[in-house]
């Protein structure tokens, strides 16, 4: 139900410009009270009850304070070489570039929502040329009709469906952004991972590459001794096993050397760049020792933690917007110009025109469209607690679980450490032996296998230690754990 309220020419003055005029500041008082102490439809954001453990568990010392995690990630990744890569994909990462423009549109959507909650202002043109026809107009001629106007016009917030809107819009955008942080930790995550990945491959390449040169001289010297008969064909044979033995590990590594690379080269956003030296698997590569926050650290911590939150306020401000659909929608338009018959005098006529127009909307029926709506906002709601229940539950998990793997990782490099230095003791010892025709080249070569097996691992664990500490910078929400 739309209602004119007044439409008035200047050109005919009565009493009613006289009333219009008495009555238009408690008019404006209305509206603006309409509009500024509306209600506000549909609940209020609360966060739901998550009822965390206190602790995860004893694998790492935790702390409450805010020092648990420090604020920049070049806290954490020592390795200058790394923290170049990281800086380069940081600034070209492609899929990273998609999710800021992503956040620039967000931003840009929020203004578009916001601007519901002003007036409209607007200037309208018009010029009219016409001629009657002769046949209902004895003495036709044609007339100019020129009018320039300005145009407002406001939907007042009386239930709060636009600032509910607003509520949401900007819910959306922080989300978006905190989605963003989450691109970065994971592509610093990514990138780092990538990183000490190579530089395994590299290492263990470097290995077979060593080991295969030494094969190749015994697999020799095994030969000149069968010539000069001092020692069997079988012998020769088992030398050359030891050898392919070193050389069949070179194809994979070199290409997984290449596939490596490569997957950097996408991380960083570029088709060729030169990547760094790359260090020898250390564990200063990190902190030397860490701390981890208590669960409840998580909601401000991991930024796709605080995403899901926001995605829930802001479906738990839709269920307001949805709501303000059952009560009236309250308008009003106002114009105010001039108007001529000609465009010479348009402004210096006494053609002066305005109009104010004041309508009500309200519902009648829709064949329960509304309360369709209604009931998929509350059940978007729903879905959208549940999402931040599920992501509290799996970031909590994810860092138990890298906890967990940070204490393996430690005592599985102490154990492959031992390995290690047990197996070159043991090939020390067999090639006395064998030098002293006490032990088989068979000994010898069993025990060179064993080592050369045993240094691989090392390597491997080396970057398994390195990898979990990745692993927990990716848990921890991309802050350095501090030094405890």
């Amino acid at each position: 139900m739309m209602t004119r309220v007044l439409a008035m020419s200047q050109e005919k003055p009565n009493k009613s410009l006289v009333s219009c005029k008495r009555t238009r500041p408690a008019l404006v008082a209305l509206i603006l009270s309409l509009s500024l102490w509306g209600c506000t439809l549909g609940p209020d954001y609360q966060r739901p009850e998550l009822n965390m453990p206190a602790q995860f568990d004893k694998a790492l010392p935790q702390v409450e304070a805010d020092e648990a995690v420090a604020d920049e990630w070049q806290a954490f990744f020592l390795n200058p070489e790394l923290q170049i890569l990281i800086r380069q994909a940081l600034n070209n990462n492609i899929n990273l570039a998609m999710m800021q423009s992503r956040l620039r549109a967000a931003r840009a959507e929020g203004r578009v929502v916001d601007a519901a909650l002003w007036p409209e202002l607007g200037l309208e043109f018009e010029a009219e040329r016409s001629l009657s026809s002769a046949i209902t107009n004895k003495d036709p001629s044609a007339e100019t009709d020129v009018n320039f106007n300005g145009v407002a016009s406001w939907e007042l917030d009386v239930w709060g469906a636009n600032r509910r809107a607003s509520e949401a819009a900007l819910a959306n955008t922080l989300s978006q952004a905190e989605l963003l942080e989450a691109s970065k930790i994971s592509l610093i995550s990514d990138i780092a991972t990538a990183f000490y990945e190579l530089t395994d491959i590299e290492q263990r390449l470097k290995i077979s590459r060593e080991t295969a040169e030494i094969r190749a001289k015994e697999l020799q010297l095994a030969k000149l001794r069968r010539a000069n008969g001092m020692i069997s064909g079988l012998d020769v044979r088992q030398a050359e096993v030891e050898y392919q033995t070193a050389m069949v590990t070179l194809p994979q590594l070199e290409y997984d050397s290449k596939a490596k690379r490569n997957q950097l080269l996408i991380l960083l956003g570029a088709y060729d760049h030169p990547l760094p030296e790359l260090p020898k698997l250390v564990s200063s590569e990190f902190p030397e020792s860490l701390a981890v926050g208590v669960p409840s650290q998580l909601l401000s911590r991991r930024p796709d933690v605080r995403a899901s939150e926001l995605a829930l306020v802001a479906a738990t401000a839709e269920v307001g917007v949805a709501k303000s659909a059952f009560f009236p929608g309250f308008t009003i338009t106002a114009e105010y110009g001039r108007g001529s018959d000609s465009l010479d005098n348009l402004f210096s006529s006494k053609g002066l025109t305005w109009s104010l127009l004041g309508g009500i909307t309200a519902p009648i029926f829709n064949a329960g469209k509304i309360s369709a709506e209604y009931e998929i906002a509350n059940e978007a709601q729903l879905q959208a607690m549940l999402a931040y229940r599920s992501t509290v539950l799996n970031a909590y998990m994810e860092v138990r679980n890298a906890m967990n793997d940070y204490q393996r990782t430690q005592q599985a490099l102490i154990e492959q450490q031992r390995l290690l230095d047990a197996s070159s003791e043991y090939v020390r010892l067999a090639r006395l032996r064998y030098q002293n025709g006490v032990a088989t080249s068979l000994d010898l070569m069993d025990a060179q296998r064993q080592h050369f097996s045993a240094e691989l691992s090392l390597s491997e664990s080396k970057r398994d230690k390195l990898l979990a500490m990745i692993a927990l910078y990716r848990a921890l929400r991309g802050g350095a754990p501090a030094k405890s």
